[in-house]
């Protein structure tokens, strides 16, 4: 376990300022946005709401305080009444880069995942029902299983990773096409998942997790919780493996007086990364009660995303082909397959694009698509000769057009 609280000490503070980000829902909107074109918080709070001004204007100052925002330029004049207005960009998203991903609670790793699934569920939902997903014939969804090597296995997420770096440079140069041109943008979304699925499907790899309870505690604040303390991030990952109590856990690691130690589990609990799962008497508790608790996973048969599909929805074969993959994610998160190695890969992009960007892009998703059937008639032929047992991989690919987000901002 040393080896693993050294590198969380490496990088906690980098997990501090993924804390600033997740602490507000409108913190990681901004960045989202701002990471796809500059704003001022006025346009901002014009577009998207967040409150008031005032409260937008705030949280641009705090993030930028952080580095997650740098001023771009300031305007003054058109109206503005001798006001000056700032204008700012995101220096990153706030993603984990592999090194971070690897020292998160299996818990926290796999509840991140299938949220981040039902967001993109539901990026494909609203686009299927606003009828922008088919409305490109070269569109593209897919999903592909492969039996794959170790080397087969590393060269197809060296290329999906490549690829989700890449679409953000075409987005920069898309930026300067639209500036240059005056094109109008539209907005699309790609999903990009790699994962392993289990080879039986009553294997379970990994902890054996709590269901998690239903909160109004927002996600993104669950996580700055814990990322902006590291002794929480700590007893998440301890509770991952066995069940333990406040007095065990401070006995064994210590970190904080019972006291401290106590109110961190209750809060943990509070926010549905611990649950309660025994007690005991008696022995030396001297007629106290201690109390045992273990991690929380997600409810991932939890179906709201797709439980009230229209019909007319429902029928369609994109609509069809997206439910297919979803069972192959239920399946590999269920049984702990999808987050039990940290080269595996899941990510939504919602990216600004002129037409010539579009193009480029899916070219590019295209000749993935045709990377990864290629590693794998030339896995099955080193296989063949090495013996190695196969691992099955999923690999999902889409890209679409998004209808205008009209959602506000919390």
């Amino acid at each position: 376990m040393a080896r693993v609280w050294t590198g969380l000490g490496s990088r906690a503070s980098y997990l501090r300022r993924l804390a600033v980000v997740f602490a507000d829902e409108l913190n990681l909107k901004i960045v989202t946005e701002l990471y796809m074109r500059e704003m001022s918080p006025n346009q901002f709070y014009e577009e998207f709401g967040g409150g008031s001004i005032s409260r937008v204007d705030k949280r641009f100052k705090r993030l930028a305080e952080n580095e997650w925002l740098r001023f771009v330029r300031s305007e003054s004049g058109d109206g503005r009444r001798g006001a000056t207005e700032h204008f700012y960009r995101a220096t990153e998203l706030a993603i984990f880069d592999h090194e971070t991903w690897a020292l998160l609670p299996y818990s926290i790793k796999v509840t991140f995942s299938w949220r981040s699934f039902k967001q993109l569920a539901e990026r494909v939902r609203e686009a299927v029902e606003k009828g922008t997903f088919d409305a490109r014939p070269d569109r593209h969804l897919s999903w592909t299983p492969l039996l794959l090597d170790q080397v087969g296995w590393d060269r197809v997420i060296a290329a999906v990773d490549a690829l989700f770096a890449a679409l953000f440079e075409e987005q920069d140069d898309a930026k300067l096409r639209i500036f240059n041109f005056e094109e109008t943008p539209f907005l699309a979304t790609v999903g990009l998942a790699a994962f392993e699925s289990p080879m039986r499907s009553n294997r379970r790899v990994g902890p054996s997790l709590v269901e998690g309870r239903d909160t109004m505690v927002p996600f993104p604040l669950r996580l700055s919780k814990v990322f902006a303390d590291e002794l929480c991030l700590k007893i998440v990952a301890e509770l991952n493996l066995r069940e333990m109590s406040v007095t065990q856990f401070h006995r064994e690691f210590g970190g904080t007086s019972v006291g401290g130690m106590h109110r961190r589990f209750k809060k943990l609990e509070a926010i549905c990364w611990l649950r309660q799962v025994n007690e005991e008497t008696g022995g030396k508790r001297r007629g106290a009660t201690e109390k045992f608790y273990r991690a929380t996973g997600p409810a991932i048969f939890d179906n709201s995303t797709w439980a009230d599909v229209p019909e007319a929805i429902r029928t369609t074969h994109s609509w069809t082909t997206f439910e297919q993959l979803s069972e192959q994610v239920k399946e590999a998160m269920s049984a702990g397959t999808f987050d039990s190695g940290n080269d595996r890969h899941l990510s939504w992009s919602l990216l600004r694009l002129d037409q010539l960007g579009w193009e480029k892009m899916v070219a590019a998703v295209d000749t993935l698509f045709a990377l990864i059937l290629n590693e794998a008639d030339r896995a099955e032929a080193r296989m063949a000769k090495s013996g190695e047992k196969p691992v099955r991989m999923t690999v999902a690919l889409m890209a679409f057009e998004s209808p205008k987000d009209a959602v506000k901002a919390p």
